[in-house]
């Protein structure tokens, strides 16, 4: 038996270690985990599971569509990486959301966060603070890839839970000084969070809406209370080993093999 772990050529570059981290994990257990980029899946030889950290819920449907088991799955992908399908499919279930527009026309009151719907790690995110600023801004996103939000009341702070499976792993707490965007790749400092009931319920009612494997459930802060942002299908695990002595990777290549 083996299996795939599929990687963009650029984003494997720059996540070798990290792959290679996998790989040998899957091996302790006797399993070989193959690279494969995703411009050369070829299906001569399926792979029995494919671990896909790469946002292409294509790939991800053809191998599933063959019999393959895919962590994350193709629903997942094509929703949680798609900013405005995620807002609709969670907020008509019954997940508050921050006021969410695609349409400039829309927007009644200032300031306003735009982003790319598939955008990911803070690129291009930009905040507006009057009509003519948005309108600046917005040549930035082709056609209609953007998707508009109110800015939440605590600026440059945010929530990433760590799920595997239905189960929270950590939550960590991200902030910035200098830019409303907290993001720890972007320079932002982060801390282990302690979760209340209340907000371990809305983070499980996230987890009940979708069949995740491995991901992370971002909140912004509004008025003291956490509210939805996003979710990352292919989410990275570099604060859960700054700040946590919990081997994520370890846990997630556990899980795929009682999966398996």
């Amino acid at each position: 038996m083996f299996g795939w772990i599929v990687y963009n050529r650029d984003d494997a570059v720059r996540n070798e270690n990290y792959i290679n981290w996998y790989i040998e994990k899957f091996n302790k257990y006797n399993i070989e985990l193959r690279l494969v980029y995703t411009d050369e899946t070829e299906f001569k030889e399926l792979p029995y599971f494919a671990v896909v950290r790469a946002i292409r819920p294509d790939i991800t449907k053809k191998l599933e569509e063959k019999g393959v088991r895919c962590f994350n799955n193709s629903f997942v992908s094509e929703i949680c990486n798609d900013k405005w399908r995620t807002y609709k499919y969670v907020s008509e279930n019954g997940i508050e959301i921050m006021n969410t527009y695609n349409n400039i026309s829309d927007v009644r009151k200032y300031p306003v966060v735009i982003k790319p719907k598939d955008g990911h790690g803070g690129d291009r995110v930009n905040m507006a603070e009057n009509y003519e600023r948005l309108k600046e801004l917005m040549p930035l996103y082709k056609g209609d890839n953007y998707v508009i939000q109110d800015v939440a009341s605590d600026i440059g702070m945010d929530l990433r839970v760590y799920v595997i499976g239905n189960e929270i792993i950590t939550a960590m707490l991200r902030k910035s000084e200098n830019d409303f965007r907290s993001n720890f790749c972007l320079g932002g400092s982060a801390s282990v969070y302690n979760m209340s009931n209340e907000e371990i319920n809305k983070v499980k009612k996230v987890t009940e809406l979708f069949d995740f494997d491995f991901a992370g459930i971002d909140f912004v802060f509004n008025n003291g209370k956490i509210v939805f942002n996003e979710i990352e299908d292919v989410v990275g695990s570099r604060m859960v080993y700054s700040y946590t002595d919990i081997d994520i990777v370890e846990l997630y290549v556990k899980y795929i093999l009682r999966k398996l």
